[in-house]
């Protein structure tokens, strides 16, 4: 038969001395407590019950007067054994509610680490323009034109389209987008270097561990710009007669520019070189230039002979100079002028549709054979060449171009000087005899 609860009072627990120490009392109903003297006498009280779960018999803490009032001890008591009642152990639920409890904490701190890498993955994000940035100061800044080029074709394309757009969510619709839009605007080959260069852009971030995924993946040029033909203009010799003798001289163009184009013909050199040109790089008394390796395409170091035709050329172009340093300089004369500006002014003039702000001369330029660029004077210079009996090798060496194979770019280190003289001397000569009017009976030339 059961005890009778609530059996003690709370006069009775207050009349306790400390000599009561180790006396055990009973409350009825399974609540049972023990008399306790450390700084004054206290009672710990515990519910002793039978395991439903393990048939053991066991005891649960319900606390201690008078910390705890002894009607919430009682209250303990009551609710434990509810739980036994109902088949549950209270010792082991404390277990099992202390584990869940331990389970959400963990939880909760392994939530807490994923959003705080998330919020600092989120800080650390980039925009497109960031990884622009990025790229621009780490490689394109060491580039001969220091990024100028990629800079511009990015500020008026890409940009505007992606700069917002935080790096890691640009995708291929995005870029197909931007790059057909440079198509319908009539630049296909502007597309497809547009892709080239996002392409390298994209290549560095992965590279450095800046992204993971490349947008320009499966973006073929031929989608866009399609397929690039080089480029195989070269002036015949009836264009270079009247190019050398009527076009050129009646054209609106700077005489400055003028000579420039003859003194391209003359030495085969690339437009760039010679606006890069500095005067400290003519060797006057020896009828050199020499083009450093930082002013050539290959970056390998060239020296041309200068023809009495080239000489005449950059006696000019050098009269016309206003820069103690540079041959062609920029409008404040803080640097050389920029390298696009005189295929600009020659493609203005071999045009019908004039543009605003750009030469009304549209046609004084326009030759039989179609458009041409100063490239095309360079490729001309070396067809000539060639037709007046240069071997070929050497007018490779005339053109600066490296030796595809590295055995004999390795062992064959000669610069065949004096052929390279000789070659430039008949070039000059004979630009000379197609650019007098005088000269009528000039006979044509057939490929050597």
């Amino acid at each position: 038969m059961a005890r009778a609860e609530n059996q003690l009072t709370v006069l009775q627990l207050k009349k306790l001395k400390p000599e009561h120490k180790g006396e055990r009392l009973s409350d009825g109903g399974g609540l049972a407590g023990q008399v306790g003297c450390k700084d004054k006498v206290s009672v710990s009280f515990v519910f002793q019950f039978r395991s439903p779960e393990t048939s053991k018999r066991r005891e649960v803490s319900c606390g201690v007067w008078p910390a705890d009032d002894l009607t919430d001890i009682r209250a303990k008591r009551d609710n434990y054994r509810k739980q036994v009642r109902a088949g549950i152990d209270p010792l082991a639920q404390q277990q099992r509610d202390k584990d869940i409890a331990e389970a959400a904490r963990l939880a909760a701190e392994q939530e807490a680490k994923i959003k705080a890498a998330e919020t600092a993955r989120l800080a650390a994000r980039m925009t497109f323009s960031d990884l622009f940035e990025r790229w621009d100061k780490v490689q394109l800044s060491s580039r001969k034109d220091g990024g100028a080029e990629i800079r511009r074709a990015f500020s008026l394309d890409v940009l505007p389209a992606l700069g917002g757009v935080y790096a890691d969510e640009v995708n291929r619709s995005m870029i197909a987008k931007l790059l057909q839009a440079i198509v319908e605007r009539g630049s296909p080959r502007m597309a497809n270097r547009t892709l080239s260069d996002l392409r390298q852009c994209f290549g560095f971030a992965i590279g450095g561990g800046l992204l993971e995924n490349d947008p320009t993946s499966h973006l073929k040029k031929a989608s866009f710009g399609g397929k690039e033909t080089e480029r195989d203009r070269v002036l015949s010799e009836g264009e270079l007669r009247l190019l050398l003798q009527t076009a050129l001289p009646d054209s609106n163009l700077n005489s400055r520019v003028k000579s420039a184009v003859r003194f391209l013909l003359a030495t085969a050199a690339r437009i760039g070189e010679l606006l890069r040109a500095e005067h400290s790089h003519f060797d006057l008394q020896n009828r050199l230039w020499h083009i450093p390796s930082e002013n050539s395409k290959n970056g390998e170091a060239h020296t041309i002979w200068l023809s009495d035709f080239a000489l005449a050329a950059l006696y000019e172009m050098q009269s016309f100079a206003e820069h103690p340093r540079w041959l062609f300089q920029n409008r404040d004369g803080s640097a050389h002028v920029c390298v696009k500006t005189m295929t600009k002014q020659i493609g203005d003039r071999q045009t019908n549709k004039p543009m605003s702000g750009r030469s009304k001369s549209t046609g004084d330029l326009i030759l039989p054979g179609g458009k041409w660029t100063p490239h095309d004077l360079r490729r001309t210079a070396a067809t000539t060449m060639a037709e007046l009996g240069v071997m070929p090798h050497v007018v490779e060496r005339c053109l600066n171009h490296v030796e595809a194979n590295k055995v004999a770019r390795t062992y064959n280190r000669s610069r065949l000087s004096d052929e390279q003289q000789a070659a430039f001397e008949l070039l000059g000569n004979r630009l000379a005899l197609l650019a007098n009017p005088s000269a009528s009976n000039v006979i044509p030339l057939r490929t050597a």
